[in-house]
């Protein structure tokens, strides 16, 4: 296995968390018997088991092996597909309740906290080392609190579950409030900064550490417009010295330095027992393309979209991350539009020696150092009207390595002098739709800066009308005794 053994990590999950068999499923109506986990933690090795069953399930199909990433990048204004009814709802922020995808991602989601929520109930009875204890607690609560960052983004209002399900009457949760879910989440990365370690051996490369909960938790007071609180904690991260920027752009995308020290979290695959979509997904022309399994361009740059229409052509992440001509594998250069899917591609996952479509082993990266200069430059100058000269050099930085500029030297692509505090944020966001294309950033930012859905309504998309969130699935709403239809999102 790659690094963090994820095969040991799912066989400890089956075991683990046997208890869940007996709970009635998020999405389901039977109820099973309960099966009592106070007999398996035991000992410090049990502790251990549970936290690695708990990264083994995000891995899964919902989450991060692939629903994931297809829900935020065909639902941004980058993104598009011509084909499929389920992804054109998703292209056009069209659901139906039911959709599958949807269903899934919720599913995933609570799956996880639900593995979470066992471990932060049982580990603390066990007779071990307390700093290891606190430690292994401090992983399940970061990964609780990352998921329920996602799902109250995307779902507002979601049913907030703290603690391990022990019978019936436990199972049914109602809606939690979007401060209460938000307390929660401060809460889970407060106590993780505390008791997470500085860092890993290369090993565990992908398990929780003390810059990946400070990451996510300046996320978090940046989705809250907490200026100041999001200013102070990415300063913390940039003095730390733990990371940096990759000398050049694509160095960090590659499967032999996927522990290079920009990347702060990603999700671990190997490519050989678990793989996720991103490669095929990504790229244009089929089997032909040589750098991927199956060019199935699920994934399609949208050209009418302002990152196609009006990237600077001598940003050289422009030309490493979109493309019109694919390397073929007799080694030449082919047109997408000679294809049946004659539509730009993603180029910046790419994977060889993939061997199927859904098994890149190509980490997909859910935050890294770039992210963190552009969260302490918009937070900064969002806290003092306007930004300084630390602001702009934290911008300045990203963009000299995008054009392959030292990022330590003065230049012309250098955001000037004397940008109030609009004008710079604006000009951090459109650094960002660069930074982070295909990295499923964009959604999210749209959605904090309140253009979301206007950017798809620009673009033409036949959105749903007063829709802002995703749909609650129904499934959900059914099997939930505590919720009703009346829960639904506005727009369902």
């Amino acid at each position: 296995m790659k690094h963090y053994n994820r095969k040991r990590a799912l066989l400890i999950g089956i075991f683990s968390f046997m208890s869940f068999l007996g709970c009635k499923d998020d999405l389901e109506e039977e109820t099973f018997s309960f099966i009592s986990s106070k007999d398996y933690y035991k000992n410090a090795s049990d502790a251990e088991g549970s936290i690695n069953g708990i990264y083994g399930s995000l891995d899964d199909l919902g989450l991060y092996g692939r629903w994931y990433f297809d829900l935020l990048l065909l639902t941004d204004d980058q993104v598009t597909i011509h084909r499929n009814p389920l992804f054109i709802q998703m292209d056009d922020f069209n659901y139906d309740s039911d959709h599958p995808y949807i269903t899934d991602l919720w599913s995933a989601s609570y799956a996880t906290i639900k593995y979470a929520n066992v471990s932060i109930d049982r580990i603390p009875a066990i007779d071990m080392d307390a700093g290891m204890k606190n430690s292994l607690i401090a992983e399940a609560r970061c990964i609780r609190a990352l998921m329920y960052f996602n799902l109250v983004r995307l779902w507002g209002e979601v049913p907030l579950v703290l603690n391990e399900v022990l019978d019936e009457n436990s199972v049914a949760n109602p809606k939690g409030s979007i401060g209460a879910i938000y307390e929660t989440i401060i809460a889970d990365l407060s106590f993780a900064s505390e008791n997470l370690p500085l860092s890993r051996p290369s090993e565990d490369f992908g398990r929780m550490t003390k810059g990946i909960s400070k990451t996510i938790l300046t996320d978090v007071q940046l989705t809250l417009g907490n200026w100041q609180e999001a200013a102070a904690l990415a300063k913390e991260i940039i003095d730390s010295g733990q990371y940096s920027l990759q000398t050049n752009f694509q160095d960090i995308f590659t499967e032999s330095n996927e522990l290079n020290n920009e990347i702060i979290l990603s999700i671990i695959f190997d490519g050989v027992t678990v793989g996720n979509w991103a490669a095929s997904f990504s790229h244009a022309g089929g089997t032909d393309n040589a750098l991927c399994f199956n060019g199935a361009q699920v994934w399609q740059v949208d050209v009418k979209s302002d990152m196609w229409l009006n990237w600077d052509e001598n940003d050289l992440r422009k030309q490493f991350s979109l493309y019109e001509d694919y390397l073929s594998i007799d080694g030449t250069f082919k047109s997408v539009y000679d294809t049946s899917r004659p539509y730009p591609g993603f180029g910046k996952w790419n994977a060889p020696n993939e061997t199927g479509v859904g098994n890149c082993p190509i980490n997909p990266i859910l935050y890294r150092y770039a992210d963190v200069l552009l969260m302490y430059a918009e937070a900064s100058s969002q806290a003092n009207g306007g930004p300084d000269n630390e602001a702009l050099n934290a911008v300045n930085m990203v963009r000299r390595r995008g054009y392959g500029l030292s990022i330590n030297e003065i230049s012309s692509v250098d955001l000037p002098q004397g940008m109030d505090a609009v004008s710079f944020r604006e000009a951090i966001l459109n650094e960002r739709s660069h930074e982070f294309v295909v990295e499923a950033k964009r959604l999210f930012d749209l959605m904090r800066t309140d253009q979301f859905p206007q950017k798809l309504i620009e673009l033409g998309k036949n959105i749903r009308p007063s829709a802002k969130l995703f749909p609650i699935p129904n499934a959900e709403l059914e099997a939930n005794e505590s919720l009703s239809p009346s829960d639904q999102n506005e727009g369902y």
